[in-house]
């Protein structure tokens, strides 16, 4: 009788208690919405601001291709639904937490009292939290502060009234999914779907009974050590199975947690791509969840393939890795990012098409399109491939053909399409180097500098240019001289477009490097560079075999190719015809299988004034010929020393005189072309021209006196 009169007493102290306590909340509660409102946001104001760890990307038919990781102070997935969830996760989250979640109105009043009566005795306030008292601390800047410390009775007055306000605008549905995304389960995993991945390789619609008591059991102290979650998911199981299965839970847990430190990213197809998406778009910087790219995934994991198998059958000249990227004339988009061999390359974290390297011959177009453009040099121009010495600031420098064979006078045309190294320095001596570096500039070619510092040996690519801004560069001609820059989202329109060239200009580069009979030259007739469509092609080496190039396009795509060693040592005895051109080959015939292409003459230009026969055998009519008879090019002349410097002169003679024509000598001018000229020699190597009023160069004639 005395128990039962001490047990009413009891009872009796903690009702008038409880009720104290809630009076003293609510008189709080008023005090603090009177000198602190707070902006309540709504459900989807939550989910719109909530930003996951990793953006998705999409190739250009809305495949997902990469998870990419943009935020490194948590791990979170994409934001899940209520109806994704298990009725066993919800009910073992809330049994945890808040077991009378669905009848209260954002307060338990006897798990409140609880806590208070236990905090008098000195523990912790947090066992009378609510889940949407602890969604509103996650959600209040004025509380998120304090989430993991111990409130003060302030704070946690707060903390009730905007649980009051939450529940009053909220759904209960709509709580516990922001709380289930937004809390922490283990080390860096933040929300319900980066632990259920995390820990157990699968989403949360998968989770077992048992998995889902680990990670109630985790959310009240995310950092506990594994012997006292091991404790705390046993006795949950208890509580909820009415079993003690402690030998099988204790496996769950050690393997589950310690498997977090390895965190799966998939799908992860190309993200040295995604990088570059990141890094050209700054879509990093605008928070954006999703990235529709141009990228054909078809494509990419094809031409992955032509390169790898193309690279192993090159081990043996010690070729280690390479890089091809394509790109879609008219639009600028990257259709094709391979940026190395994948799992097999020695670094396969580095982005081989964005590294600086020596790009050989393929800078030789740009060289003969300046002089095209400038009217200093035509296809039919005469040039002399024989040996020069250049006077540079650390010597003399020689340049080799790469077969260090001479051909003589050759045309422009064949200098070119055969890839001649010492015609090609002497067009670029035709040029001032500084506005040539201006031009390469123009192309979207970064980093590049002073022209002192690479001379004459700029025609030979000594200049250090990534694959990327290469192709790019040839895109460049392949659109009529116009530049503009390339694009990796899908419905990117074409920008800061600017011409770089004229449609003629490119023109007669594109002919000339389609032109299989001028390549025969140096390269043969039978060679990876001749397609049974249109294409022009370049390849390219750079000193000592450390690099090998093939860049080309065709009417729709331009295809740039790097193999080589990401450490930069030598290959052996392998050329643009052995190294980059199969892979730029397969790769090029891979997009034309069903689409055909052809060079379009621009149609602003008079097809007659275009001095040359197309390579695709559409004739078009020469203009007369106008050119220089004597000096002969490539003439040699020595001065007699038995003849008084005064008595000794050279005939300049020209095919066509005109009174509106002009002598120019190293572009001087020196007289009328309206008849023969004579001059006094000097020593050196000379350059003869003859223009007309426009100044457009009617012809070309090289010599030199000694």
């Amino acid at each position: 009788m005395p128990r039962l009169l001490f047990g009413k007493r009891k009872s009796f102290f903690f009702e008038f208690t409880r009720n104290k306590l809630i009076s003293l909340f609510f008189i709080f509660g008023i005090f603090l919405f009177t000198s602190s409102l707070w902006s309540l946001p709504t459900y989807k104001e939550v989910k719109s601001q909530y930003i996951p760890s990793d953006i998705q990307v999409f190739d250009r038919s809305g495949e997902l291709i990469q998870r990419y990781r943009i935020r490194n102070d948590y791990r979170s997935e994409e934001w899940t639904e209520y109806n994704q969830l298990p009725k066993y996760l919800i009910d073992s989250i809330i049994h945890a937490e808040d077991k009378r979640f669905f009848e209260h109105t954002g307060i338990d009043s006897n798990a409140l009292v609880s806590s208070f009566l236990g905090n008098l005795m000195g523990s912790s306030l947090r066992g009378g939290s609510t889940i949407t008292m602890q969604l509103v601390s996650l959600l209040d800047p004025e509380l998120k502060s304090s989430v993991s410390k111990r409130k003060t009775f302030f704070q946690k007055f707060k903390q009730i009234q905007r649980a009051t306000d939450l529940e009053e605008s909220w759904t209960k549905e709509e709580i516990f999914t922001a709380y289930i995304n937004l809390i922490y389960f283990r080390g860096e995993l933040k929300g319900i779907s980066s632990a259920s991945k995390g820990l157990f390789r699968k989403s949360p619609e998968a989770l077992t009974p048992n998995e889902t008591y680990l990670l109630a059991a985790l959310i009240r102290s995310p950092q506990s050590p594994i012997e006292k979650v091991i404790k705390r998911v046993c006795l949950l199981k208890k509580e909820r199975d009415g079993i003690s299965d402690c030998d099988s839970i204790s496996q769950l847990v050690r393997e589950s947690l310690f498997r977090n430190l390895d965190y799966p990213q998939y799908p992860s197809f190309v993200p040295l791509y995604t990088k570059s998406v990141l890094d050209f778009s700054k879509e990093k910087e605008k928070n954006n969840l999703q990235l529709d790219t141009s990228l054909s995934l078809n494509f990419q994991r094809k031409v992955e393939e032509i390169l790898k198998r193309n690279v192993k059958t090159l081990a043996n000249k010690n070729v280690k890795d390479g890089a091809v990227i394509v790109i879609e004339n008219r639009t600028g988009q990257v259709l094709v990012y391979v940026p190395n061999i994948g799992e097999e390359s020695s670094v396969s974290k580095l982005d081989l098409i964005r590294s600086k390297r020596q790009v050989g011959s393929t800078l030789k177009p740009f060289v003969y399109a300046e002089n095209f453009q400038e009217n200093k040099l035509t296809p039919d121009s005469i040039l002399s491939d024989s040996p020069v010495g250049i006077p540079v600031y650390q010597g003399i420098y020689r340049p080799l053909n790469y077969d260090k064979s001479y051909k003589g006078n050759v045309t422009v045309r064949e200098s070119l399409a055969s890839s001649l190294n010492i015609p090609a320095i002497r067009a670029l001596s035709f040029l001032d180097i500084n506005e040539f570096v201006l031009v390469l500039e123009k192309l979207g070619i970064t980093g590049l500098r002073y022209p002192e510092f690479y001379g004459p040996s700029l025609a030979l690519g000594t200049a250090d240019i990534t694959l990327l801004e290469l192709t790019n560069a040839y895109r460049t001609l392949a659109n009529g001289g116009m530049y503009s820059e390339i694009k990796f989202n899908r419905s990117e329109e074409v920008t800061n477009s600017k011409r770089v060239f004229s449609p003629k200009t490119s023109y007669l580069v594109s002919e000339i490097l389609a032109d299989r009979e001028a390549r025969s030259l140096g390269f043969g007739w039978d060679n990876f560079l001749s397609t049974s469509y249109y294409t022009s092609v370049k390849t390219g080496t750079s000193q000592d075999m450390r690099d090998n190039w093939c860049i080309g396009y065709s009417e729709f795509f331009t295809v740039g190719v790097w193999v080589g060693n990401p450490t930069g040592s030598p290959m052996l005895d392998v050329s643009g015809i052995t190294g980059a051109a199969p892979v730029w080959r397969e790769t090029m015939d891979l997009f034309h299988e069903s689409l055909s292409s052809k060079l379009n003459p621009p149609e602003e230009e008079n097809p007659s004034d275009l001095d040359f026969i197309s390579s695709k055998g559409n004739r078009i009519e020469k203009r007369a010929a106008t050119r220089i008879l004597t000096p002969v090019n490539g003439s040699i002349f020595a001065l007699d020393p038995d003849i008084p410097l005064g008595h000794q002169k050279i005939l300049f003679t020209f095919s066509s005189y005109d009174v509106s024509y002009s002598y120019y000598l190293n572009d001087e001018k020196i007289g009328s072309a309206g008849g023969p000229h004579l001059w006094e020699p000097k020593k050196g190597e000379y350059r003869l021209q003859v223009k007309d009023r426009d100044g457009k160069v009617l012809s070309l004639s090289l010599f030199e006196v000694r």
